[in-house]
């Protein structure tokens, strides 16, 4: 059975918070708030994933390498899409994610924080569902030095909010 809402728990908390498909312009450009990367973020996605590669868990085997344990880069596409949806921008309003590609630039640390820069670079109506259309967003996860430490682009088919 298909759930379109959060379980009545959830469901005060719940509102449909992002943009509609007309409301992205090409060229639009948006920053979100910062999220400092903590210990529990990179233990929860070893779990989560069974990756529990040492560079990520092991203080002692990680410090010769990269100066101590880093985030697994896996988790920065779904953290940026997390950030995207408490900016309001996709959260409530996004049908599906159609294509992702990542490139991974710089280790991020435990205690690093992150801020994502977005700017929308196309977007096209479905060409016979009038209630969606495609957003491509140009997405770079950015750290506190100022440093790109992930980019990549996403192409999400968002609701016009026509039925």
């Amino acid at each position: 059975m298909a759930v379109s809402r959060p379980p009545a728990l959830l469901q005060a908390l719940w509102r449909e918070m992002g943009k509609f498909f007309n409301d992205f312009q090409v060229g639009a450009e948006f920053t979100t708030r910062g999220r400092t990367i903590t210990e529990a973020d990179i233990l929860q996605f070893a779990q989560f994933t069974g990756d529990w590669n040492p560079v990520h868990v092991d203080a002692t085997h990680a410090a010769p390498l990269h100066g101590g344990r880093i985030a697994h880069g896996p988790m920065f596409p779904g953290i940026a899409f997390g950030m995207l949806s408490q900016h309001d921008l996709i959260d409530g309003t996004a049908i599906a994610l159609k294509d992702i590609a990542w490139e991974f630039l710089a280790p991020v640390h435990i205690g690093d924080t992150i801020r994502i820069n977005c700017v929308i670079t196309s977007t096209s109506p479905h060409p016979s569902k009038l209630d969606r259309g495609r957003v491509v967003f140009a997405i770079e996860v950015m750290n506190q030095d100022e440093t790109c430490v992930n980019r990549g682009t996403a192409t999400l088919v968002i609701q016009t909010g026509e039925k």
